[in-house]
């Protein structure tokens, strides 16, 4: 189902529950015309979109005339895609770092150059991505066994006040950053730090402190599962993800020192000319985005949101997802 957003760019710091009854209030007046698009006949004609999204209301699609999918995000699965006989998307939006290792894999089309006479927008972070908007990986946690106070990173590392599970993404992306600010690290010095040896040692002697009561998830939907199952009191999870919660669930959102990764459209390599040509134009025309942070309170305080930085993460994902593998394997 198409849905409408007004972008949001201010993140106030304090914690609201997923299901706060002021994101349907939000909502009610941006979907009163919205109209669930009609179903292709033809698998090329979906969009990608990103996993979560549709129940949460994060995506403003404006008149877009496509239908949506989501999708878990992954490089994998976009490589399928792109090497299909048919690709099952004309475009998909995805993270920029895993858009980076796309374009310099081949796995998606690198895109002509805009009009000079288009609307000035931000300058697109690869030759093979147009911008997309933003999500946000939060810190969550159970109120039904922890309370209402919303707990920080320092917190989630803190068993001996709360004990039970953790979850974390599989992927050193945002892992690192967490475990460096429950280290006591600032977000403005996150990256300044986790680009020495020092840095990445630091990281991961904090998640060492945690190994015995971590459980991982590797796509957004596997986050859900967690939270659905209460196989973790707390864990790191796209924002998007809380929509998707049973009616019993009472995980909420702490949104102080959550992590902002910018997203981009991208389009795999076997979409045929003639529709990557439409679908370029509609998605520089018409801006689709995605934005995740109607429930965050709007008090204007500064929440020290951590942007992710694409460009530190595009030099060393590889070297850094070797060293989180390598920590798995190692004897405890």
């Amino acid at each position: 189902m198409s849905r409408v957003l007004l972008v949001t760019l201010c993140l106030p710091l304090l914690a609201l529950p997923a299901h706060a009854t002021t994101h349907h209030a939000h909502h009610s007046a941006h979907h009163a015309h919205a109209v669930k698009p009609a179903k292709s006949a033809s698998p090329k004609s979906v969009l990608a979109v990103v996993s979560g999204s549709i129940d949460a209301h994060s995506l403003l699609m404006p008149d877009q005339p496509y239908p949506l999918k989501e999708w878990d995000g992954s490089l994998s699965a976009l490589r399928d895609a792109a090497t299909a006989r048919v690709s099952p998307w004309l475009a998909a939006m995805v993270d920029n770092t895993t858009l980076y290792a796309a374009c310099r894999d081949g796995i998606v089309q690198t895109l002509p150059a805009p009009p000079q006479a288009a609307p000035a927008r931000p300058a697109p972070s690869s030759p093979c991505g147009i911008q997309a908007g933003e999500e946000s990986i939060v810190l969550a946690w159970d109120r039904g066994r922890l309370g209402d106070a919303a707990p920080d990173w320092g917190d989630f590392w803190d068993i001996a006040r709360h004990p039970g599970k953790r979850a974390l993404r599989l992927d050193p992306r945002g892992t690192l950053e967490i475990a460096l600010m429950a280290d006591g690290v600032a977000p403005g010095d996150v990256y300044t730090i986790l680009a020495t040896p020092a840095g990445v040692d630091r990281a991961f002697r904090k998640l060492e402190q945690l190994r015995p009561y971590l459980v991982w998830w590797r796509t957004p939907e596997e986050a859900s599962r967690i939270m659905n199952s209460g196989a973790a009191l707390m864990l790191s999870t796209p924002y998007d993800r809380l929509a998707d919660l049973g009616p019993r669930i009472s995980f909420a959102a702490q949104w102080r020192q959550s992590l902002r990764q910018k997203l981009s459209w991208a389009i795999p390599r076997n979409v045929p000319a003639e529709q990557t040509d439409t679908v370029i134009r509609m998605l520089r025309d018409q801006t689709p985005l995605h934005d995740d942070t109607q429930d965050a309170p709007q008090d204007g305080r500064d929440v020290r949101v951590l942007s992710m930085n694409d460009t530190f993460w595009a030099l060393n994902f590889d070297a850094l997802q070797k060293r989180l593998q390598a920590w798995l394997t190692s004897a405890p």
